[in-house]
């Protein structure tokens, strides 16, 4: 093919996914997650979920951490796992990405 002939081959545009900045309180995350407050609270406080911890509503949390909300109820639910269980599956899944 020589350069001046356009490229006809298909392409394809890579898109980064960015979580939205943290916005849901502590009761709207429960609320869209069907999760009581005290069971995020809990999960914040181990470190299973991550809030933005500055500003009066402290803390707020992202489209990352109703996700995995989600799935750790599921797991609990669904396997009757403990939070230290869920708290050692997600040290464990951390140390793999690092």
């Amino acid at each position: 093919m020589s350069s001046s002939e356009p490229d006809s081959r298909p392409s394809a545009a890579l898109i980064l996914y960015r979580s939205s900045p943290p916005r849901y309180s502590v009761a709207s995350l429960a609320e869209l997650a069907r999760v009581h407050p005290e069971m995020i609270l809990c999960y914040w406080r181990l470190g299973l979920l991550s809030g933005e911890t500055e500003g009066p509503q402290a803390p707020l949390f992202d489209d990352d951490a109703l996700f995995l909300l989600k799935r750790l109820e599921q797991l609990r639910k669904d396997y009757g796992l403990s939070v230290r269980a869920l708290r050692l599956l997600a040290d464990a899944l951390r140390s793999q990405e690092e």
